[in-house]
């Protein structure tokens, strides 16, 4: 038997080893994992070497405990209470995060805010990790307030005036639970479209494109007021001008549905204006921005669902509801509607998309109609 004693052991250590020598035999195979349990430990070791590095709080927030042991977990607790803590507490869940910790003046001035460079995958769990993280790595005097990507609308400052402490002061944003975070996330998704004769005889906005003259007068089923064109323009402008002013003074609504085909819900469009491109204008599509005008010859349309409006469904289709009444008894300025809310109507722009619809998450879309 090999004896593991040092050389100036004695009699008495030598005869007691040798009387488990018996024992020692079957113990003998377990020998080599003293020194390599912990560079390829077991899974059934995992909870105990965990235990033994003092991670056991990441452990409900991170799936693989391999990843904890495998050095990432001890460089994170050697700095845990700083900014830097918080960066590799989010790379366990594969995200990257700018802390900005919130202005000395709030009442709430201990407090930070996580701002994502891409929008979580999901609320449920993966919000929750992030949370559970992000309070183990900031220092112990401060607190997680808020994580925000895309849709964030800060607080006004209303302080020693009438408007202090009113909803103004408030920031963007949903709480999933009580004395949680607050979620402010938003995601943009853009359509072009072509207003095709079948869409624009539905809706009862179609003029013939003129073909080497002008627009006949039996066409000019418009307002004068609407002719907001020269003379001089070309009958195609004159044409999509025309056919872009109807839509002025129209109800649109964004409608959503599932991927069965059944109406999700219709969200209130907030813009549908004429548009001209301009390089200041307020809008902006596919990196061009655009000016409402009077004889603009494209229509804008924007549409922004809410926070919690929808969640836990995939929106497959989308389009622009023109000519609805709103069900009696639903006020006029709710803007979202449920499926039985909204009447009639005829649907144009029928887009398919692919948009997990979530409570954190505000949708914008815009769409430009071309004629």
């Amino acid at each position: 038997m090999t004896s593991l004693l040092p050389p100036s052991s004695g009699r008495f250590e030598l005869a007691f080893e040798a009387s488990h020598s018996g024992r020692w035999a079957g113990m003998w195979d377990a020998v080599p994992y003293i020194t390599t349990m912990k560079d390829n430990p077991p899974p059934a070791a995992l909870p105990f070497l965990v235990y033994e590095f003092g991670l056991g709080m990441l452990t409900p927030y991170v799936a693989n405990p391999y990843e904890l042991l495998d050095g990432r977990g001890v460089r994170w607790l050697r700095v845990r209470g700083t900014y830097d803590a918080i960066d590799r507490g989010l790379a366990f869940l594969g995200l990257t995060a700018t802390v900005e910790p919130a202005w000395h003046g709030r009442i709430w001035w201990n407090s930070s805010q996580l701002r994502f460079s891409a929008l979580p995958s999901n609320d449920v769990p993966l919000l929750g990790r992030i949370e559970g993280i992000t309070r183990l790595s900031l220092p112990f005097r401060s607190d997680f307030r808020r994580g925000t990507h895309e849709y964030d609308v800060g607080p006004a400052l209303g302080d020693h005036a009438r408007l202090d402490s009113c909803m103004l002061e408030h920031e963007s944003g949903i709480r999933l639970h009580g004395g949680g975070t607050i979620w402010s996330f938003g995601r943009l998704r853009e359509a072009d479209h072509v207003l095709t004769e079948e869409e624009g005889t539905a809706i009862g906005n179609w003029i013939e494109p003129p073909e080497g003259g002008l627009i006949p007068w039996t066409a000019m089923n418009y307002p004068w007021a609407e002719a907001n064109f020269s003379w001089s323009e070309t009958p195609e402008t004159q044409r999509r001008a025309l056919m872009a002013a109807w839509f002025g003074d129209q109800v649109l609504y964004l409608t959503l549905r599932d991927t069965e085909g059944e109406i999700i819900g219709h969200r209130r469009c907030r813009a549908r204006w004429p548009v001209k491109p301009q390089f200041d204008g307020p809008y902006q599509f596919g990196g061009t921005r655009y000016q409402p005008a009077p004889g603009g010859t494209r229509v804008y349309i924007e549409a922004m669902t809410d926070f919690d409006d929808a969640d836990g469904v995939v929106a497959s289709g989308m389009a622009i509801t023109v000519g609805a009444t709103r069900a009696e008894g639903i006020p006029p300025g709710r803007a979202w509607l449920d499926p039985g809310d909204l009447i009639g109507g005829e649907e144009i722009a029928v887009t398919a998309t692919n948009t997990p619809l979530r409570k954190t998450v505000r949708d914008r879309v815009k769409l430009l109609l071309r004629f």
